[in-house]
């Protein structure tokens, strides 16, 4: 049988789609009421997709259990987040599983903190400083050596830009799962409130 996540075609077997199917059942009921719920839904579906094109790298892309488990164990439970126990039975399947996986950070062009490219934030983020500091360094060379913007392109060219929420918590070093996709969604809803806020106090 075939199954669609975030727009991407994935042939799945009998068993790995009830797994999956029951998993995206306790996402929708956690979080349908969350401030943001449906983005952060689909930000988990996303993230679903990703891991399920990882480990499936060549078409065609038949999803076993074991990479639902896989997927499962990486994002973890939404009872892990409100501390109830919804999911008891789930847990029962899966003794001793565990969501503790960590990222290694990526570099990548940090959309949501740039003024040209997102390098210089791309760079912050990965270096953990203020973006600030990159940006006079890339200044000061600018000065110094006129061949420095070409270094800037360059590596606005070969850096990925961070397009999911899963790059962005990987270019913060962040584990992606469940409760850090919710926290990244709910902060950048926040800032775009903010944003509109403030046009809609300059415009008044």
């Amino acid at each position: 049988m075939t199954v669609n996540i975030s727009g991407i075609v994935f042939n799945i077997d009998e068993d790995a789609y009830l797994r999956l199917n029951r998993y995206l059942d306790r996402i929708r009921s956690h979080f349908s009421d969350e401030y943001g719920g449906e983005e952060i839904i689909s930000g988990i579906e996303e993230r679903i997709a990703e891991l399920f094109q990882d480990r499936k790298k060549a078409p065609p892309r038949v999803v076993s259990i074991d990479d639902v488990e896989e997927a499962i164990r990486q994002l973890g439970e939404p009872s892990q987040i409100s501390g109830d126990d919804k999911d008891t039975q789930d847990k029962k399947e899966d003794p001793g599983k565990t969501s503790e996986t960590y990222t290694h950070k990526q570099l990548f062009r940090d959309p949501d903190n740039k003024y040209i490219g997102g390098v210089c934030g791309g760079l912050a983020a990965y270096f953990n400083i203020d973006p600030t500091w990159i940006r006079l360094i890339f200044v000061l060379f600018l000065f110094l050596y006129a061949s420095s913007i070409l270094v800037y392109i360059v590596l606005w060219i070969v850096i990925p830009k961070a397009r999911t929420t899963a790059d962005r918590l990987s270019m913060r070093g962040e584990k992606i799962n469940l409760s850090n996709i919710e926290k990244s969604i709910k902060e950048d809803l926040q800032d775009i409130k903010k944003n509109l806020e403030n046009l809609s106090k300059q415009s008044s």
